[in-house]
């Protein structure tokens, strides 16, 4: 339900409106943000109606929830099966992804609001302290969550890239 959440919040996020058109939605996912095909930005909208994650009031579609207190991470994209299954379908899909430093940094960077050059030498003081014992990206998420940084959206795909796991 909260990928659902997510993915509902941003159009409306996005030009900051309070209701949108059943086409400027469906529109602004698949072509937009080109998340989804035009066949699935709508079966994005019927699931979120039917669940009340959105509202069809006067003809026009409202959030059934705060869209203010939903957080985005920098690099979200929802997988186009995620309405299939929502809680086991990245686990379905077996590939093997790497994540760098810099993405990483750019998430975090984006997400708490301060300087890469701050960051960087945040990171590298913890790393230090570790005795570059452990893999960058890993002292680059204790940074974040130190600093108050929501580090759910990419802890998965560090973890994973570090451990080398497949998914």
């Amino acid at each position: 339900m909260e990928e659902l959440k997510r993915v509902v919040s941003v159009p409306f996020k996005k030009i900051l409106a309070t209701s949108l058109s059943e086409k400027d939605f469906e529109y602004s996912l698949a072509f937009d943000l080109k998340w989804f095909s035009p066949k699935t930005a709508s079966k994005v909208k019927e699931k979120a109606l039917e669940t009340g994650v959105l509202i069809l009031k006067a003809g026009v579609l409202v959030p059934g929830f705060d869209v203010e207190s939903i957080r985005v991470p920098h690099a979200f994209k929802p997988s186009e099966n995620f309405l299939e299954n929502p809680d086991s379908s990245e686990e379905k899909v077996h590939v093997k992804e790497e994540i760098s430093f810099e993405q990483v940094l750019e998430f975090i960077s984006a997400d708490i609001g301060i300087s890469r050059q701050k960051l960087v030498s945040e990171i590298n003081f913890m790393q230090d302290r570790l005795s570059y014992l452990v893999d960058i990206r890993i002292v680059a998420l204790i940074v974040a969550k130190k600093c108050g940084c929501d580090i759910s959206g990419i802890h998965d795909r560090v973890s994973r890239s570090v451990l080398g796991i497949s998914y």
